[in-house]
């Protein structure tokens, strides 16, 4: 009987181990891309300090130079992904 017993105890104590880990691995944490996806992460970082002073950086003449040269480096990269495609 006691044979018997072991295998049984062996198969539920798995089973149970089973369960209680994919539902720890199943729990959506409170950072992260879950967060993100919410709109939390966004919304912390605008509200952010530096992210303003970021923005008035960029209304700056240097930062419109940055971003005509930025705009200019993709549109050439688009078009030379353009032409290896073809």
């Amino acid at each position: 009987m006691k044979l018997k017993k072991v295998p049984f105890v062996l198969s539920f104590a798995t089973a149970a181990l089973l369960v209680v880990g994919t539902t720890t691995f199943a729990e959506e944490d409170s950072s992260g891309m879950g967060n993100m996806m919410n709109g939390n992460g966004m919304t912390n970082m605008m509200e952010n300090g530096n992210m303003s002073n970021m923005m008035e950086a960029m209304n700056s003449p240097e930062g419109q130079e940055m971003m005509n040269s930025c705009s200019n480096f993709m549109s050439s990269y688009d078009a030379e992904a353009d032409t290896e495609s073809e």
